[in-house]
């Protein structure tokens, strides 16, 4: 018996959607069918562009497509992350990050630096808060424990 060959996707959804599928081992449509319940007709013309697919099929495709509804929404075109809430929205007179605290972020970030020296940083970024607030008269936020306490297993009260 002969296979079929799919036509290739006509938008940018209907190739990312096409990956997903491959991605996860689905090699027709009627077998994103079978798992999600959404037609195989549907998926082909999602593909195609002659369709837009709706919040409540996409519902039903993410689980097995390993995405999240969110992220199916943004490809098809139906939201914006912003809107979501995937991304913090940017603010007109947002203030640049002071170099020294974004390069603490970056460092923070990194999954390749040791869990013992992020700690380090913290504390180190929390005592020069304190002595800060100290020298210039701001009475001080609730204590968050340091890692030394932590580790101590005491419990610090605000």
């Amino acid at each position: 018996m002969a296979t079929r060959k799919r036509r290739d996707p006509q938008t940018p959804f209907g190739w990312y959607l096409r990956a997903l599928m491959e991605r996860h081992g689905f090699e027709s449509d009627s077998d994103l069918e079978a798992a999600s319940g959404v037609s195989a007709s549907l998926i082909s013309r999602y593909q195609s562009g002659e369709v837009v697919p709706t919040a409540q099929n996409l519902r039903r495709l993410a689980p097995h497509l390993g995405a999240s509804m969110g992220q199916l929404m943004v490809e098809a075109g139906l939201a914006t992350p912003e809107e979501l809430g995937m991304v913090a929205r940017a603010s007109a007179a947002a203030t640049p990050l002071d170099p020294s605290l974004a390069e603490a972020q970056r460092i923070l970030a990194d999954p390749d630096r040791p869990a013992a020296a992020k700690e380090y940083l913290r504390d180190t970024l929390k005592g020069a808060v304190a002595y800060w607030r100290q020298q210039t008269g701001i009475r001080q936020a609730s204590h968050e424990p340091t890692a030394a306490e932590r580790a101590a297993g005491r419990r610090v009260r605000s």
